[in-house]
């Protein structure tokens, strides 16, 4: 796929800073039997990886206001039309130990300052441990390493969903599983691997803009009274 001048910058970004974590995560493995050190370097890790995002989104898009997932922001000013929503690291838990879910998420948001709407117009999700590289834009699809995603044609029970919340497991007939990274949860929908996340309808001000990708590959979501379904159909 040729993708946009945006999205080549952000990618190039995530595989810049994605050096940092392939090699502190030799380090983490190393660190398994002391937690207060695993923990320590993790933290490190992610602040390493902080900086050089914002080092390189200020040369590259020095108009883009900066939104983090851990709450910080770099605003460069109000009525900017872009923000990159960056989420650093997540499953930093699975990084913690040693475990390869996690990703560095970006997405390019576009706020329309007329009437005040916002909306994702590319994404990008990298799961750093394994070169997997999922990406989007909207209308041009969905894609992992240049190859077009579509998510799962799997139904009935042969489906497996991604819950973390115990109640709504009660209720699942289905497999169902945690990775702990909800942006590795989208791209694995995208890409057939699941066919189902269901989500509380809290706080996902961070996951929504990564939906597009689902779309672009073909799935759906829908909003049901304090849930989010993600899936394939």
């Amino acid at each position: 796929m040729r993708y946009s001048a945006n999205l080549n910058v952000i990618i190039k970004a995530l595989e810049k800073a994605s050096l940092h974590i392939s090699r502190d995560f030799i380090e983490i493995e190393n660190l398994q039997s002391n937690p207060v050190s695993s923990n320590k370097f993790t933290n490190a890790c992610y602040n390493r990886v902080k900086k050089v995002l914002i080092d390189d989104f200020a040369k590259v898009r020095p108009n883009y206001n900066l939104i983090f997932a851990d709450g910080s922001d770099v605003m460069v000013t109000k009525d900017s039309e872009y923000s990159l929503l960056i989420n650093i690291i997540d499953g930093i838990e699975n990084l913690t130990r040693s475990c390869a879910d996690f990703t560095i998420s970006i997405a390019l948001i576009y706020h329309n300052n007329n009437d005040k709407k916002t909306e994702s117009i590319a994404v990008a999700i990298y799961k750093v441990i394994g070169g997997e590289l999922f990406y989007s834009e909207k209308g041009f699809g969905a894609y992992l390493n240049n190859r077009r995603l579509r998510v799962s044609k799997r139904s009935g029970d042969n489906v497996i969903v991604a819950c973390d919340d115990q109640e709504i497991k009660l209720n699942q007939k289905n497999q169902l599983r945690s990775y702990g990274s909800k942006t590795l949860e989208i791209a694995y929908l995208a890409s057939a691997r699941i066919e189902k996340i269901i989500l509380k309808n809290n706080d996902i001000k961070f996951i929504e803009p990564f939906f597009l990708l689902v779309r672009e590959a073909g799935g759906k979501i829908s909003y049901q009274d304090n849930l989010i379904i993600i899936s394939n159909s």
